[in-house]
């Protein structure tokens, strides 16, 4: 199976992106998985909470918009970070670009997945990690401001049951069919 057209996995922070994006890549050899994160620090030779310590959220936005044209080719499905399409500029590429798929997972699904992630790996929260009630009031309150980006996708996939190898390789099976499968899904 070829994509003829980028595929893009937008959502929040936690909510599945890079973990059914590694999955769906290997269960289907012809697509090219980029984590859009993993790209940034590659391009920038430092680790996100890096660029954010050294150029601010704004410098990591724009690296993060950089990396996000050059990576969307045919045959690729990226994982976009949680404020990827916070950028108008950056969403309207994405839908002109390929399909974009929104993975919902419910807040507490989030804050469970948040508090058991490397808190470097999550610098916009990483002053809540230690504290469950001020995480969940923060993660509230920054998917409150992103809905309006985040609605604007034509597609979404229930991404709340992610946690094993099982409900992984469901997640593959539901996703493939529902996006993958038919040509008549704008792909």
């Amino acid at each position: 199976m070829e994509l003829p057209r980028p595929v893009f996995l937008i959502g929040f922070m936690a909510s599945g992106k890079t973990t059914l994006g590694r999955a769906l890549a290997a269960a289907l050899p012809a697509i090219t998985f980029v984590d859009l994160d993993e790209a940034v620090e590659e391009y920038a030779g430092c680790s996100v909470s890096q660029i954010f310590a050294s150029r601010g959220e704004d410098g990591f936005r724009a690296l993060e918009s950089e990396m996000l044209r050059r990576k969307a080719l045919p045959g690729t499905l990226i994982a976009c970070g949680g404020g990827t399409p916070c950028r108008a500029e950056n969403m309207d590429f994405m839908l002109s670009a390929g399909t974009v798929v929104r993975l919902e997972a419910s807040v507490d699904t989030l804050v469970r997945r948040l508090l058991e992630a490397d808190p470097d790996q999550r610098p916009l929260v990483k002053a809540c990690i230690g504290s469950p009630g001020l995480l969940r009031q923060r993660v509230e309150q920054m998917i409150s401001g992103r809905i309006p980006h985040y609605s604007r996708a034509p597609f979404v996939f229930d991404a709340e049951r992610l946690d094993d190898e099982r409900q992984v390789a469901e997640a593959v099976e539901r996703f493939t069919s529902q996006f993958l499968a038919s040509p008549s899904n704008n792909m």
